[in-house]
């Protein structure tokens, strides 16, 4: 394993396992790497953007889709109906070459750069990449944050993350420390909508990235209840808000249902 947070060169595809994807050489974009025979046999490759894919990809990352699916739902609904105000107005030339500048939401998924910059970097801590097969290059240069801002871009990409980000919230948020101790009930020791109602919160509040099983859980179930989600352009005092927790959990019952 690399002793700074490198991404590894592209060594090419091994026999992949299934359930797994096996993209073109030149469809794997600058910063992924397809792990060979040397390294761990599990191999992450790119997936595609269609609703099965995107399941796959999420499988891929030991989380249940229709969670993963809940989860950034009221997103998805807030983008379709501010899409074009989105994807017109967003300028991620200072972020490239400073790191800061606006922090805009990106994508069907409205993930933010910082928020996405911390969770690569929390990955990367968390020896999670070796056993996924998926490193991030988190360098503090421009050439790091543009491959960040143009996979953001990219529907496949939001996919990705979005698998990322529930791996690190069971790990962290989980019962066991790394030496395999039970600290508490973890995320994935609770009922799936609990998961979806704790997991749809950590994703639209934040939360620490914690070692395994460190966690603050009832935190999350406190924020749980806030109502801050709103669908206005331009909020105002005046606008309604929602709790994002309860529009995921609601998605999910629908989709539970089908």
């Amino acid at each position: 394993m690399p002793s700074r947070n490198l991404v590894l060169p592209d060594v090419g595809i091994a026999a992949a396992p299934a359930g797994t994807y096996r993209p073109s050489a030149e469809k794997r974009p600058p910063g992924i790497c397809a792990l060979g025979s040397t390294m761990p046999s599990h191999e992450f490759v790119l997936p595609g953007t269609d609703q099965a894919s995107r399941h796959e990809c999420w499988r891929s990352f030991d989380v249940d889709p229709l969670i993963a699916e809940a989860v950034v739902w009221p997103e998805t609904e807030r983008y379709d109906r501010l899409r074009d105000f989105v994807e017109s107005a967003a300028n991620y030339g200072t972020y490239i070459t400073t790191g800061g500048g606006p922090d805009y939401s990106i994508g069907r998924f409205q993930m933010k750069p910082s928020f996405v910059e911390e969770l690569e970097k929390a990955w990367m801590r968390s020896g999670l990449a070796r056993q996924y097969g998926l490193w991030f290059d988190t360098a503090d240069n421009a050439t790091a944050r543009r491959i960040r801002i143009t996979r953001m871009k990219k529907e496949e990409w939001q996919a990705v993350y979005l698998g990322v980000f529930l791996r690190m919230l069971y790990h962290s948020y989980g019962s066991f420390d790394r030496d395999g101790q039970r600290l508490q009930e973890g995320l994935e020791a609770l009922p799936p909508e609990e998961q979806v109602r704790l997991a749809a919160t950590a994703y639209n509040r934040g939360c620490v990235w914690t070692a395994p099983g460190c966690g603050d859980l009832e935190a999350l179930r406190k924020a749980s209840r806030e109502k801050h989600f709103h669908y206005a352009l331009v909020p105002t005092r005046h606008t309604r808000r929602y709790c994002y927790a309860r529009l995921a959990l609601k998605h999910y019952r629908r989709l539970a249902q089908k």
